[in-house]
């Protein structure tokens, strides 16, 4: 088992008077593709094929359907359930299984199955804490991959086996590392709540006082200046510094905080919800029903995470058992997860929110406040 023959080749068979004798050989299947539609599967052996000269183009795609093996290596893409930075190395031993699909469909088949193999990834190691990929990582992860062959079969792979080589944690000093950047965030959500009392209250931050310099040394030289005049200009100076210190000291004139211009209120307002971001305090309406959440430009909220997936999450408004509109989060499958306080939330089950739920997406958090 190797890779030293490409998985895919394209050959132009020679003709004579518009005919072809190809050989196929063991271990590969072969694609007759003329006039760039494949009309014919050829397995390994002799095959016989006629194209009309100069009026037709036929070529021959070969497709390796032997064991393969591919080596895939995270670099601090993967979180764990209690949300430590995890590394895995692995090699997937995999085989062509739609040769079709693999050869004229998938533009890249290699990275399609390299991105497939990370998704899976993410989802195992999200279901397990840091002390379980300790003890028995290795043994957890392979299970999880083998449970999940069918995933791969739209690719038009079939995994064989799952050699785990290592699961580590990025830097030595991973723990501290986040601990540190956890700090931060608390102390960002700290600033971010301080910012918002005070606009809640309507007292505007007063700017610092701009400071004013004195000249204090005179233009004329002091051995030039009798020493009464002397005396007398730094009593003056000291006495308009004194002055200016004690106006600048002073608290600013008390005027009456300007209100906000008068807003009135949509008619929907009481059936719209809206997701609080916690570092800035700022309110996103759920407007869009679903309210789809991920990297891609075509979401409705875009996220600019590097632990966030492309299609991430998404809210949906539904009717529950007791016929009241309420709010639902969907985990769409993304490889790091999605927290509803703490906990990650099951791929793709819904998920009831409840006014004050926490929502952390990567380093993102929102509060879900329900209009």
């Amino acid at each position: 088992m190797n890779n030293a023959s490409p998985l895919i080749q394209t050959v132009t068979p020679e003709r004579w008077a518009g005919f072809s004798m190809d050989f196929i050989g063991a271990g590969c299947t072969g694609l007759l593709v003329k006039n760039g539609r494949a009309v014919r599967t050829l397995k390994s052996g002799r095959h016989f094929s006629f194209a009309l000269p100069l009026l037709e183009q036929c070529q021959i795609v070969l497709v390796d359907t032997k064991l393969r093996n591919l080596d895939v290596q995270s670099h601090g893409d993967f979180l764990s359930k209690d949300r430590f930075l995890i590394d895995a190395t692995l090699t997937v031993i995999y085989q062509v299984i739609d040769p079709k699909r693999v050869a004229l469909e998938l533009s890249d088949p290699i990275a399609a199955l390299a991105s497939a193999v990370k998704d899976c990834m993410g989802l195992a190691i999200g279901q397990f804490s840091l002390q379980q990929l300790i003890t028995q990582g290795r043994l957890l992860l392979r299970q999880n991959l083998l449970d999940r062959v069918q995933d791969f079969y739209p690719l038009g792979f079939n995994l064989e086996d799952v050699r785990i080589g290592d699961v580590s944690f990025p830097e030595t000093n991973g723990v501290i590392r986040q601990v540190e950047g956890m700090s931060a965030r608390q102390e960002a959500e700290n600033s971010a709540a301080l910012q918002m009392r005070i606009a809640e209250a309507g007292r505007p931050i007063a700017p610092q006082a701009p400071v004013q310099q004195l000249n204090l040394i005179s233009g004329h030289s002091p051995a030039s200046l009798p020493a009464s005049e002397t005396a007398a200009s730094f009593d003056r100076d000291l006495q308009q510094l004194t002055e200016q210190l004690a106006q600048n000291s002073l608290p600013p004139a008390r005027n009456s905080p300007s209100l906000a211009p008068t807003v009135l209120a949509s008619s929907d307002r009481k059936n719209t919800a809206y997701l609080i971001y916690k570092f800035s305090g700022q309110a996103i309406g759920l407007t869009a029903n679903p309210f789809t959440i991920g990297r891609e430009p075509t979401n409705t909220l875009v996220l600019q995470d590097p632990q966030s997936s492309r299609y991430h999450a998404q809210i949906r408004r539904a009717t529950d058992e007791v016929g009241k509109q309420r709010y639902q989060l969907v985990d769409s499958g993304s490889s790091n997860g999605t927290f509803v306080g703490g906990q990650r939330l099951a791929a793709n089950e819904p998920f009831w929110l409840a006014n004050g739920c926490e929502i952390a997406i990567g380093d993102q958090k929102w509060v879900f406040q329900d209009g």
